[in-house]
């Protein structure tokens, strides 16, 4: 009662690529939106508009509610990989922190001197992201150790009000918005001056280091590999486009045409879900936006509340793809993609959950059909792409296969 919603949009900023349309829902075969050509120009001032949710965050429509701290990023339209950052701020929103590594997210990411991030953020090298992010999070806990020893020395000899935050605080310590609201505080008391100089770590934050597939199946993998095994609470975000832009290779599937693999690719995608799930104490999840927003959303909620490392695999489909459909049904081929058994959504916490339904196996050809990554080997080598193309829905069946097999029932 006496909130309205509106759909606001900065014509500046639109790129044009029609996704939403295409993901928005309608009735009786309309859908809800559609591209017009601009009649006249539209003024609005973002600022004066106060956001109030009245929705909880687990949920697709308390999710939409929340402004995003990733926006106006610059990434080709229609990208896949940008959504899945948008939703990661909106969630999480300024409780989150992000070490970043060097591919296509850092360029959008880090397009100076513009960002479109308005949380902290940090870009490292292609190679050492995991341990970039690792760093970083230690670094926070060897401070709040600090803050904590320095709160414990001295809460017998400040005022009422600051011996309450402390109290509060040592009580609260992993609770975001209770310790962000006593940093607010605090910063009007009289401290010590040591407490004074790490006010900004007083709230908690949550480290996710966020990359391409190139960086977490290839050249950052030992990193990735040694940050999972370190039982630390460091959350990745892979954003796998299987395109490997610099790199070409391992995240790649059999028969897809890339660089390094310009008559298709003759081996089978690293299955990087498989690997994390052996790891000890490794949350894992596999996710497609447009294929289950709910799924997406779950997985991280629980990547985050779960005490340890986690990692979340999310498809993204790529202007490199060559999808003939064009970008604007970037978030169709995601739903496509899992309908076909060409990937499949999952979580592993112990155990191995599949969420996505049985695979209809019959759809695999004509979805690789629908993106030039796979047509350009028919043209090169019909023969040979006959021969890679029906060996990667072969292993496509067995990989389903495998994880019903060993799936929670």
């Amino acid at each position: 009662d006496g909130l309205m919603y509106s759909i606001k949009i900065s014509e500046k900023d639109c790129t044009g690529c029609g996704v939403c349309v295409s993901v928005c829902p309608g009735k009786m075969g309309n859908k809800a939106l559609k591209m017009v050509e601009k009649q006249k120009k539209i003024g609005i001032d973002f600022d004066k508009y106060k956001i109030i949710n009245p929705l909880p965050k687990t949920t697709i429509k308390g999710v939409a509610l929340e402004k995003p701290l990733f926006a106006f990023s610059g990434a080709c339209a229609g990208c896949g990989e940008t959504p899945y950052i948008k939703l990661l701020t909106q969630i999480f929103g300024e409780k989150l922190v992000i070490a970043n590594a060097t591919g296509c997210s850092s360029i959008y990411g880090g397009s100076t001197p513009s960002t479109p991030y308005s949380i902290p953020w940090a870009n490292s090298l292609f190679e050492d992201n995991a341990e970039f992010a690792l760093g970083i999070h230690i670094s926070y806990e060897q401070k709040r150790e600090r803050i904590k020893h320095i709160m414990e020395s001295a809460i017998e000899s400040v005022d009422n009000e600051t011996k309450e935050l402390f109290k509060n605080w040592l009580e609260n310590i992993n609770d975001f918005n209770i310790t962000n609201k006593i940093k607010k505080e605090l910063s009007t008391k009289l401290l010590p001056n040591e407490l004074r100089d790490l006010l900004d770590y007083v709230p908690a934050r949550t480290v996710w280091a966020i990359g391409g597939d190139g960086w977490a199946y290839d050249i950052g993998y030992g990193g990735l590999d040694h940050v999972l095994h370190s039982n630390e609470n460091v959350k990745v975000l892979v954003l796998d486009t299987e395109v490997y832009s610099n790199t070409g290779g391992k995240s790649t599937k059999k028969g897809a045409v890339a660089e390094f693999a310009n008559f298709g690719k003759k081996t089978i995608k690293k299955d990087l879900f498989k690997i994390a799930s052996c790891i000890p104490n490794c949350y894992v999840a596999s996710i497609s936006l447009g294929a289950n927003m709910m799924q997406a959303i779950k997985a991280f909620n629980e990547a985050e509340a779960h005490n340890g490392p986690a990692i979340i695999i999310a498809y993204s489909p790529c202007i490199e793809h060559g999808i003939k459909t064009g970008m604007s049904t970037s978030s169709i081929e995601e739903k496509l993609a899992v309908e076909c058994g060409y990937t499949i959504l999952m979580r592993h916490d112990k155990e191995t959950t599949i969420d996505s339904k049985e695979p209809d196996f019959s759809k695999y050809e004509s979805f690789l059909d629908n993106e030039v990554r796979f047509n350009a080997l028919k043209i090169k080598d019909k023969d040979l792409a006959k021969e890679l193309l029906e060996d990667q829905k072969e292993n496509a069946m067995k990989r389903f296969e495998y994880y019903k097999r060993i799936s929670k029932k």
